[in-house]
């Protein structure tokens, strides 16, 4: 099974909000998100990306605070 990797905490969250299951690794000091790369995932990657993406706003905020309180206790 491919993995879809990104350091992109925002797209991270995105993903993790539209469901996708990740994993984390650290690099150095780096970390990095893993996903399962199936086709719908790189279709939201895209649409992301290029702005044509869309969420629910709290749902994406909280996403956000939920990485970052993560990557924050797992230093």
């Amino acid at each position: 099974m491919n993995k879809y990797k990104t350091s992109d905490l925002y797209l991270s969250a995105f993903l993790k909000l539209k469901g996708f299951k990740y994993e984390v690794e650290k690099l150095g000091k780096k970390i990095v998100f893993l996903f399962e790369e199936t086709p719908e995932l790189l279709k939201l990657v895209n649409d992301y990306l290029t702005e044509n993406a869309s969420c629910d706003p709290l749902g994406y905020a909280n996403s956000i605070k939920n990485l970052k309180n993560f990557l924050y206790n797992n230093r």
